[in-house]
């Protein structure tokens, strides 16, 4: 399961790969274990350049056949209270990290 943050101001962020070890999505799609880093730095978005000639560098992603994803919103990827999705991306949406593998049930 690839676990894929762009909110850069998290302490859990590790080159775009979260390292939280157990992730809560709430029931307005918002990732509920984002804590900001009380001493940001200033990282860039090379997200962005993804297809540019020199890739970007990321963190290997963490991979588990066992989902930590536990989800409260009414997604189609929940199933009871885990994510069944194979991976999930989360996103800087309005100053806010928010599930974008969100799809309305």
């Amino acid at each position: 399961m690839d676990i894929i943050c762009r909110e850069r101001s998290c302490v859990f962020n590790k080159g775009f790969s979260c390292t939280s070890p157990q992730i809560l999505i709430g029931n307005k799609i918002n990732c509920t274990d984002y804590k900001k880093n009380p001493d940001p730095k200033s990282i860039p978005d090379t997200s962005r350049h993804i297809f540019d000639e020199e890739p970007p560098e990321y963190h290997p992603h963490r991979e588990s056949k066992k989902g930590c994803i536990h989800c409260q919103a009414d997604c189609l990827f929940r199933n009871e209270q885990t994510c069944e999705a194979n991976g999930i991306t989360i996103n800087c949406i309005k100053n806010m990290p928010l599930c974008a593998t969100y799809f309305k049930k």
